[in-house]
């Protein structure tokens, strides 16, 4: 029996961005869908449900970011899941008033899709610079590693018609699987607001606001992260000591 830990990056977002975490954990086997050839919304899920269905774990921990936060809770609502660690992460993306603090409006996501096809990159810096906050930009360098070229535009499209459809608000009331929501306070993407609204949908979900961080804060604080990760594999630890053989 082993000790898993599934990463579930963001849209778009590179797998080598959870590298300065995950070396934090070397006793567990690690595993990242590949979204490469998606070209389908559902394949994401699909994606994921097949890498867990040969696994024989006793202890299988989620961490989701953004995107992967919202596959990460259907996930959960689903299959036996030991903890999930929720970055950047709201239960809905979109909504249909006009105001960031409560989700994206869905124009605005079709029209990205609309222009992936005929300016990917500009499309993909333009989110990208949107992640970070001004103090982020200036560590050149990291951010340009956000961006994966490993997606193809159709995996890129689909994933915003994921972002678009998905609605994980009904599995909240029902979760019960130990949770650590992590949120950096200037996320620009994913507003503090959805972050609290998340934590506190959730039953006895740890939340953790880190200041002066964007969208991404296991690459620029991956140590915050980390840490935050590690409490979570202790209390595991502890709660399976204490269950009786």
């Amino acid at each position: 029996m082993r000790k898993v830990m599934l990463w579930l990056t963001g849209w778009g977002m590179a797998d080598s961005s959870w590298d300065a975490v995950r070396s934090q954990f070397p006793s567990y086997q690690h595993i990242a869908p590949d979204y490469s050839d998606v070209t389908d919304s559902v394949q994401f899920f699909e994606k994921i449900e097949g890498e867990i269905r040969s696994l024989s774990a006793e202890e299988l921990i989620v961490v989701g970011w953004s995107m992967g936060g919202m596959l990460g809770i259907r996930l959960a609502a689903q299959y036996p899941v030991s903890a999930l660690v929720l970055i950047g992460t709201t239960a809905r993306f979109t909504c249909e008033q006009h105001d960031l603090r409560k989700g994206w409006h869905p124009a605005i996501l079709q029209r990205m899709k609309r222009q992936l096809s005929v300016a990917r990159e500009r499309v993909m810096d333009a989110f990208v610079e949107q992640m970070l906050t001004p103090g982020e930009r200036k560590q050149i360098g990291l951010h340009v590693e956000l961006d994966s070229q490993k997606w193809s535009t159709a995996a890129l499209i689909a994933g915003l018609t994921y972002l678009e459809e998905e609605d994980c608000r009904p599995f909240l009331s029902s979760l019960t699987t130990p949770t650590i929501v992590i949120h950096g306070m200037e996320d620009a993407i994913c507003s503090l607001a959805a972050g609290e609204e998340l934590a506190s949908s959730l039953e006895g979900a740890h939340f953790v606001q880190i200041p002066d961080c964007g969208h991404a804060p296991h690459v620029f604080v991956p140590e915050v992260v980390a840490d935050s990760l590690k409490r979570m594999v202790e209390q595991l630890a502890e709660e399976s000591n204490q269950q009786p053989i």
